[in-house]
């Protein structure tokens, strides 16, 4: 007989606001965004719970989140803060498995198989980590724990914030059944008109659907989606190992097709990267750009840099010029950097050009400012320009 996995999914809760809100208590309780600038051209990239009820998420306009809740509170992101918290994070779930998959900033699996003389049941050790975590860092996260990693990532989701969903072995598909057909990852609205034309409502639905209606309208896909509805994923939890790549991802909760917000969003995330890459010690010499659009389709484009580097200027430049070839006015519901073909810096001087070095000096100071007065304490000007003179 087959023992069933044990796989954890932590989802940290509504990340970087709470993050705000944990470093400056007299938040609490009130609508907080994190954003970049103002007006038509400001973007907000993550929201805390009170001001995901009045309508404001990753991707809303600033213009938009300020006329449906007027009295938001807009701060600037602090992407060097979230990422070390982040490895405050990453470290506490360490202790509790040596197979940890860090997916992004605020999202990571944990495989818990042989440990349960050590943790007890997924529960015990979901509470558990969820106290961990609570303790070590103030913030609160959602966990989902399942046999499989697709379902525990949608049982993280179930009862958010601070939530714990544990979907017992064999009752995946009973669990699945009533719910929707969109909560599957990679099932987007398209797909779900779709769906709906068949009368395809629910996870139970599809995993009864004949396959030659599913074939029909999806090709070789529609039997796989079957197998999503029913819970079944044999995907394991990877460490990844020796580190091959860093990167940084975001949701957007609105589809968004603005070059200019687009762009925005791309060079906070390769702020984040970059300051990452640095507090490692590494120097990337691939950069590659991820999207997927409104369907849920992935669309990835990658570029060598000239020389290796760990600096935002080489590595947004080489990311933004393969947005500009990419994007072409279509929406997209993320946005994603990464970095990869990783080196040691012990020789940075012999990569450097005179640019470079500037930018290296630059940057240096400014670390050193963030380090000493905050991370807020320096800021890009592009991030925080204002639209209106």
């Amino acid at each position: 007989m087959i023992t069933p996995r044990r796989v954890l999914h932590v989802d940290l809760d509504a990340f970087f606001a709470s993050v705000e809100i944990r470093d400056n208590p007299s938040l609490a309780g009130k609508p907080v965004a994190v954003g970049y600038g103002e007006g038509s051209r400001g973007v907000i990239c993550a929201a805390s719970y009170e001001a995901r009820a009045f309508g404001v998420g990753a991707a809303t306009s600033v213009h938009v989140a300020r006329a449906r809740c007027p009295s938001l509170i807009l701060i600037p992101p602090r992407h060097d803060r979230y990422s070390d918290v982040s490895r405050e994070v990453m470290e506490v779930l360490g202790g509790w498995s040596p197979v940890v998959e860090q997916v992004s900033v605020d999202e990571a699996y944990l495989d818990l198989n042989g440990t349960e003389q050590l943790h007890g049941s997924l529960e015990d050790a979901g509470r558990g980590i969820r106290a961990a975590v609570k303790s070590a860092t103030g913030l609160t996260i959602s966990v989902g724990g399942a046999s499989s990693k697709l379902v525990a990532k949608i049982a993280a989701g179930a009862e958010k914030p601070n939530g714990l969903t544990i979907v017992p072995p064999g009752s995946e598909a009973a669990w699945l059944a009533p719910r929707k057909v969109g909560v599957i990852p990679g099932i987007g609205p398209v797909a779900q008109s779709v769906l709906r034309e068949l009368d395809i409502l629910t996870c139970g639905d599809l995993a009864t659907a004949p396959d030659d209606h599913l074939v029909r309208r999806f090709g070789d896909r529609g039997p796989d989606l079957k197998l999503l509805a029913r819970g079944i994923d044999d995907t394991p939890v990877d460490d990844g190992g020796e580190r091959k790549s860093l990167g940084r991802e975001m949701t957007l909760d609105d589809d968004i097709a603005d070059p200019e917000a687009l762009e925005t969003l791309l060079l906070g995330l390769v702020e984040e990267v970059s300051y990452s890459l640095r507090s490692e010690g590494l120097l990337a010499r691939t950069v590659t750009l991820k999207l997927k659009d409104a369907e849920f389709q992935s669309i990835t484009r990658q570029v060598k840099l000239a020389q290796p580097s760990d600096l935002a200027g080489p590595i947004f430049e080489a990311a933004r010029a393969l947005l500009e070839k990419t994007a072409r006015g279509s929406a997209y519901r993320l946005i994603g950097v990464s970095t990869s073909d990783l080196g040691e810096d012990e020789q940075l001087a012999l990569f450097d050009g005179a640019a470079q070095a500037r930018e290296r000096t630059i940057t240096a100071a400014a670390d050193t400012m963030r380090r000493k007065y905050g991370e807020d304490a320096i800021t890009r000007a592009r991030l925080l320009e204002e639209t209106e003179e």
